[in-house]
């Protein structure tokens, strides 16, 4: 039976079951280049199914009956701008979401800054790799507070070479004089025990194996996972270290090590 149009016409009514719009750490804006969103299937199922992507930059799942939810899902860049992520997302079913704003079909992934991220000339950070046992730790996550556990002014995602690039936010400026260096605590947080393969070939065949699956919250509630917040549940705060930084300079070398 048709749902708008007379039964003498054949109707093929598509509806949204979720909308991915990526979105810039920092800017805070939608991811200006593309990126890739694929289905986080088994390992030997490659090339992984990707979600259709728009003119738009957005990316749309629709309702069909083999969907089930929740959907894992991939994000990554190959000119690595971006760190990749992998969420676990939930999708209403479509009799629930009829009922609900069609904002909740909705959901924005942020992404940080990779080794090849677009930097501006006036940008004020540090570069900076993590080591574990002598070998780069992958996926990392990197936090920037003011001294004494002050504010949090930059956040960011270590990439499969151990290597980040943390961006601070205007926020950390203070008002007047610029000259003296931006004094900063920075915390590495990393797996408390590091994953093993479950196969020796499995690094070989899927390079994001050990990404770390998060869980993104229930559709209309907060989504601390979605927006880069909140840490994966096994990860640790490993070590911090004091750190000066010029403003609107990026700072290169920086190497932290993790015991």
């Amino acid at each position: 039976m048709n749902e708008f149009l007379p039964s003498r016409f054949t109707e093929n009514v598509k509806r949204l079951a979720l909308g991915l719009e990526p979105i810039d750490a920092q800017l805070r804006l939608r991811v200006a280049h593309r990126i890739e969103v694929t289905f986080d299937t088994a390992p030997l199922l490659l090339p992984r199914p990707a979600i259709d992507h728009h003119r738009t930059a957005l990316h749309v799942l629709l309702y069909d009956p083999k969907l089930t939810s929740p959907v894992d899902l991939r994000f990554f860049d190959t000119a690595r701008r971006f760190v990749p992520r992998r969420l676990r997302i939930p999708i209403l079913t479509r009799a629930v979401a009829e009922t609900r704003p069609p904002a909740q079909r909705v959901r924005r992934p942020v992404l940080f800054p990779g080794a090849g991220y677009d930097v501006t000339t006036d940008a004020t950070g540090l570069r900076g790799r993590v080591l574990r046992g002598g070998q780069p730790m992958r996926w990392a996550r990197v936090e920037a507070r003011l001294p004494g556990a002050g504010a949090l002014v930059g956040r960011a995602h270590g990439d499969d070479r151990g290597e980040f690039l943390l961006l601070i936010g205007a926020e950390a400026s203070p008002v007047g004089d610029l000259n003296p260096p931006l004094r900063l605590e920075v915390t590495v947080l990393g797996p408390a025990v590091p994953p093993v393969p479950p196969t020796p070939d499995r690094p070989g065949i899927d390079p994001l194996w050990d990404l770390p699956l998060e869980q993104a919250a229930l559709p209309g509630d907060p989504d601390p996972v979605s927006a880069g917040e909140s840490q994966p549940p096994n990860y640790t705060a490993s070590t911090m270290q004091a750190v000066a930084v010029p403003f609107g300079r990026i700072l290169s070398g920086f190497t932290f090590i993790i015991v």
